[in-house]
């Protein structure tokens, strides 16, 4: 610390005012990140494929994780008024931040959104995070659970898991 504050170079530590990741919604910029993010985990089978066009028209439901201008994680919140619930999807987080409770950090964030939207619940589909999921304090569900509109759209190839959490 001395040789910082002390010499014309210091060692490089850098001391800021704010934090060097944000929590944010996400912008057509985003985009290219999002796809850098996602990408690996769609080919494991994991996450389900989305196009960049897709990705586009669904900006404004992604919140993402931002470090130095890099997209370190992301999630989306799909609301079904209606049923006064939504969906969490698209969840991930890079792999070299995966510590520091990040994805709580975009749980959190979604659970905010949801709460203003009027939501009184939010449910995931997971085909590898049950546990992670559960110690959120989501219930273990099943596809009954879900709106109508989204039970007509499950997969049963994919034999996720639904659980719900309440707002």
């Amino acid at each position: 610390m001395i040789q910082e504050l002390f010499s014309i170079e210091g060692i490089g530590t850098q001391i800021v005012m704010e934090r060097a990741e944000k929590v944010r919604q996400a912008q057509i910029d985003d985009i290219g990140g999002i796809l850098d993010l996602i990408r690996p985990l769609e080919q494991q089978g994991i996450l389900v494929r989305r196009s960049r066009e897709q990705l586009e028209q669904e900006t404004p439901r992604f919140t993402i994780i931002e470090r130095d201008g890099l997209v370190i994680g992301c999630a989306a919140l799909y609301p079904f008024s209606d049923a006064r619930t939504g969906e969490m999807a698209c969840v991930a987080i890079h792999p070299d931040y995966r510590d520091g409770d990040r994805g709580v950090m975009l749980l959190n964030h979604l659970k905010q959104r949801a709460k203003a939207k009027g939501l009184e619940t939010i449910f995931v589909l997971t085909t590898h995070s049950l546990h992670w999921f559960l110690e959120q304090g989501f219930l273990l569900s099943d596809v009954s659970a879900l709106p109508n509109t989204r039970q007509e759209l499950y997969n049963y190839q994919r034999r996720s898991k639904v659980l719900t959490l309440s707002l």
